[in-house]
């Protein structure tokens, strides 16, 4: 059994952002049950609390190397929990509302023309977020699709959020123009 003193979540978080699996192997049995617990409470459903278990945990290991930058890991790790939960359940809602009101013979040509172009648009600003400095691309990643405030983006990375702001401004400009470009020579 682990005492609590064994647990050193900084010195861990360092270890797992340098890709050590049994430091995230600790940082996993260490957080699984509050996280579970917070995917429960928001889609009571056990089968996809889950699931969502393990995606919260891939996104946590995906981006391991950012985890020894983040200055209060437990909110990191809520925010992280949250939306994938959110996403979760609105993805269900619309996959209940699409097979309630549409069957396959319904859809329309336009229908389709739309799918393919909101999926080439994702594309095209997942490009455009690549295409950033690493430091934009950390903040944009904090705002805009983590979901974070400026200042708990500030919190996160340790900068001020007159930082967060002025990266922020920069790379929302810069995707903005990227996918405008993107967007003319697709419509040509």
């Amino acid at each position: 059994m682990e005492c609590a003193n064994d647990y050193n979540e900084q010195a861990l978080l360092t270890m797992v952002a340098q890709g050590n699996e049994l430091a995230f192997l600790k940082l996993f049995n260490h957080n699984k049950g509050k996280v579970y617990t917070v995917l429960l409470s928001i889609t009571h459903s056990s089968v996809h609390a889950e699931e969502l278990l393990q995606d919260v945990f891939i996104v946590l290991w995906k981006r391991r190397d950012r985890l020894s930058q983040i200055a209060c890991f437990q909110s990191y790790l809520f925010i992280i929990t949250r939306n994938k939960a959110y996403k979760a359940l609105r993805q269900i809602a619309q996959e209940r509302l699409t097979s309630r009101e549409l069957q396959p013979e319904e859809l329309h040509h336009n229908d389709v023309m739309e799918t393919i172009f909101a999926s080439e648009e994702r594309q095209l600003l997942q490009q455009a977020v690549s295409s950033l400095s690493p430091q934009q691309q950390q903040v944009y990643q904090l705002v805009k699709i983590d979901g974070l405030s400026r200042e708990q983006s500030a919190h996160v990375l340790q900068i001020k959020p007159e930082t967060v702001k002025a990266h922020l401004a920069k790379a929302v400009k810069l995707v903005r123009a990227y996918c405008r470009a993107g967007l003319r020579l697709f419509t040509l």
